[in-house]
């Protein structure tokens, strides 16, 4: 048995399981973020609350960081005002697609962006995904539409729109993979807070004032701690970590982890908006968690099997 190479691969598969951890309570603090979302809308249309939120965060990092990274160094961050288009147009494209559509469909055809991300990664990266991430791809999904209750045939305006935010989305994924080892992840983390707000504050412009005169606001004590909370956590700590560790796994694992977020959202909005489990969202929450275990957990299994084996 050769111990070193065996004790290498463990080492990598700890730093990676370390990695996808931490993405794991990402998603756990964007699953709070719906239901706190959902109740801050009552206050303020939708792209003016995102413009607020992302420009807080953009103040937030420059604070944070104005001693770290050179601003100047444009070189560096238009990989991050990329990743930022993509981003950008995967919010616009959800936030129109929902007006024409129901939440349960949304969520659903968002989730879709799980399929979609081993092509783009195969075509951009030339990575293939391995068999048993696949197959979690697979189960993940079937839970997914289990869970929203995703039922329908035909579909509407408002699911082809959410089905482009999928897209856009997917390749936001991928990309960060990619950029993420070119340059330093402040640089990227610049770039798309950047990107989110600028283009934000010129869509809340067409989109809110000119086109549909819907923007709003009533500030109050429910929607600072909704824009606090969105901004600071799930928005600055989250994209933050985020851009850091995903590097450290696969498009295809971090999607899985990321589709998550929907078992979250489920259960704080159970506890935050008493909305109730039916048998279905039950069910869908066990497969999708095995389908995670699944994909994750699977290639430890087999190198530890391996490693018995030669001794």
């Amino acid at each position: 048995m050769n111990s070193k190479n065996t004790f290498i691969s463990k080492d990598n598969y700890l730093k990676t399981y370390k990695a996808e951890l931490i993405l794991f309570i990402i998603t756990c603090m964007w699953g709070l973020s719906f239901p706190l979302i959902k109740i801050s809308l009552d206050h303020s249309s939708p792209v003016l609350y995102n413009f607020i939120r992302f420009f807080i965060t953009l103040i937030i990092f420059t604070l944070v960081y104005r001693n770290k990274i050179e601003f100047s160094r444009f070189r560096e961050w238009k990989y991050g005002l990329i990743l930022g288009l993509f981003l950008f147009a995967g919010f616009a494209f959800q936030t129109i697609g929902l007006k024409y559509t129901t939440a349960s469909k949304s969520a659903f055809i968002t989730g879709i962006s799980l399929i979609i991300i081993p092509f783009v990664q195969y075509f951009i990266l030339n990575k293939k995904p391995k068999a048993e991430n696949i197959a979690g791809v697979l189960i993940v999904m079937t839970g997914l539409y289990i869970l929203t209750d995703a039922y329908f045939k035909t579909p509407g305006t408002g699911d082809i729109l959410t089905f482009f935010c999928a897209v856009f989305f997917a390749f936001h994924v991928v990309y960060l993979d990619k950029y993420s080892r070119i340059t330093g992840y402040l640089y990227l983390l610049f770039g798309q807070f950047l990107a989110m707000v600028i283009l934000h504050f010129v869509f809340m412009i067409y989109y809110e004032v000119i086109l549909t005169h819907t923007l709003f606001i009533n500030l109050n004590s429910v929607l600072a701690v909704s824009l606090l909370y969105n901004s600071l956590f799930s928005t600055f700590i989250c994209i933050v970590l985020m851009t850091k560790y995903q590097s450290e796994t696969t498009p295809v694992r971090a999607g899985i982890i990321y589709s998550m977020e929907s078992v979250f959202a489920a259960v704080f909005s159970f506890f935050l908006l008493n909305e109730i489990f039916n048998k279905n969202q039950t069910a869908g929450i066990i497969i999708m968690l095995a389908g995670l275990f699944i994909s994750e957990f699977y290639s430890y299994f087999k190198l530890k099997l391996k490693s018995h084996e030669e001794i």
